[in-house]
C-alpha cells in the first residue's frame, strides 16, 4: 500500500469521517493523482523532530479530487489539487519501500486501537485538531485536565478530560495536559511513548524559555514552546506586569522604546522577587519551571504514563 506523509499531524476520524486537504501537485498532489479516485492510501504523520515518518496513521479512501488556484503571501497563483479522503480505520506499517518519490509498505496491518486500550493504551487525534486545555486542581484526589480542539468536519468545539488525582501531582498534571496536545497534534496518536517524548521536548523548551527570558531580559518570552504559550502564573504575571509598567511609563511621557525597556527590567525584577527565582544559573530555570510555571519535568513509571492515558476517552465522541 502506498504511503503519504503528512506534515501537521491531521487526519480524518477512522470510522467514515473525512477531510477536504490542499496538496501542491509536486507533492503529496501526484501521488493523489496516481492512486486515483475511490483508491485507497495509508496516510501518517510526518515528525519533523525525528525527521522519521510515524509508523501509525488513518487509511484513507479517495473521495474527490479537483484542480484549484492558490495565491501565497506575495499574491503569486499556484495550481493545486484539492482532495476529500474519508477515513477508513487505523493501520500500522512495519517496514517500508521507496519506489522513486514514494513511499510504499508490504506489510500494513490494520488495527482497532479502540478495543486494543486494556493492554496498549491510547488517545486519538484523528478527526480533530487539539488547540488548547486547562487543569483544574481541587484537592490532590481531583485534578481534573481537560483538552479542547476543533472537529475537522464540522468545525464545531470538542473535547476529553480526565480526573488525575491520586494518580499524579498537580505539576505533574499541567505538563501532561500540555504534553497530551502536543503528542496528539505531532504524531495524531497519544501513547505512553509519545506521551514521555512530548513532555521532554515540552518541558526542556519551557526551561529553555525561562532561561532565555531571564538572560536577555524578556519576560514575554516566558512559556513560549513550539506548542505555543503556557498559560502559568509565572506567565500570567509577567504579561500583567509588563503591560502595567509599559503604560505608567508611556503616561509619563518617555519614548516607545524607553518604556518597553524600563518595562522588561521592572517586570523580571518583580517577577523573580514575587517567586523567589535564585540567580545562580541552572537552578533558576528548575525554580522557574516548578515554582513559577507550575510544571514538573520527573520521569514517571511507564504504568503511570499507560494509566494516565487510559483515564482520557479515547476520542472526544466516545
Amino acid at each position: 500500500m502506498l504511503i503519504m506523509p503528512v506534515a501537521n499531524g491531521i487526519l480524518p476520524r477512522p470510522e467514515g469521517g473525512t477531510i477536504t486537504g490542499m496538496f501542491i501537485v509536486e507533492n503529496g498532489g501526484q501521488l493523489l493523482l496516481d492512486v486515483g479516485v475511490g483508491r485507497e492510501i495509508l496516510i501518517c504523520p510526518w515528525i519533523v523532530e525525528e525527521q522519521g515518518l510515524y509508523p501509525v496513521g488513518v487509511i484513507v479512501r479517495i473521495i474527490n479530487i479537483w484542480n484549484h488556484t492558490a495565491v501565497d503571501d506575495t499574491g503569486t497563483e499556484i495550481p493545486v489539487l484539492m482532495a476529500k479522503l474519508e477515513g477508513r480505520g487505523h493501520a500500522r506499517w512495519y517496514t517500508m519501500q521507496t519506489a522513486g518519490s514514494y513511499i510504499y509498505s508490504n506489510d500494513v496491518e490494520h488495527i482497532n486501537l479502540k478495543k486494543m486500550r486494556k493492554e496498549y493504551p491510547a488517545i486519538s487525534g484523528a478527526g480533530w485538531a487539539p488547540q488548547g486545555g486547562y487543569t483544574e486542581f481541587r484537592d490532590k484526589s481531583d485534578i481534573p485536565v481537560t483538552i479542547y480542539g476543533t472537529d475537522l468536519e464540522t468545525g464545531q468545539e470538542v473535547s476529553i478530560t480526565a480526573n488525575l488525582g491520586g494518580l499524579v501531582e498537580l505539576e505533574q498534571a499541567h505538563t501532561i495536559e500540555h504534553s497530551v496536545i502536543r503528542a496528539l497534534n505531532a504524531y495524531g496518536l497519544c501513547t505512553a511513548r509519545t506521551l514521555v517524548e512530548a513532555m521532554s521536548r515540552e518541558t526542556d523548551e519551557l526551561k529553555k524559555s525561562v532561561e532565555f527570558s531571564i538572560k536577555h531580559t524578556l519576560p514575554e518570552a516566558l512559556g513560549l514552546t513550539a506548542s505555543g504559550a503556557c498559560g502559568n502564573p509565572m506567565t500570567n504575571l509577567a504579561q500583567f506586569y509588563l503591560a502595567q509598567e509599559f503604560v505608567g511609563n508611556i503616561q509619563a511621557g518617555k519614548s516607545l522604546n524607553e518604556s518597553l525597556d524600563k518595562a522588561r527590567r521592572a517586570t523580571m525584577s518583580q517577577l523573580t522577587g514575587d517567586i523567589g527565582l535564585t540567580m545562580q544559573q541552572g537552578v533558576r530555570v528548575l525554580q522557574g519551571l516548578k515554582k513559577g510555571m507550575a510544571h514538573d519535568d520527573t520521569v514517571l513509571k511507564l504504568e503511570t504514563y499507560k494509566k494516565v492515558i487510559s483515564r482520557f476517552p479515547f476520542e472526544p465522541w466516545g
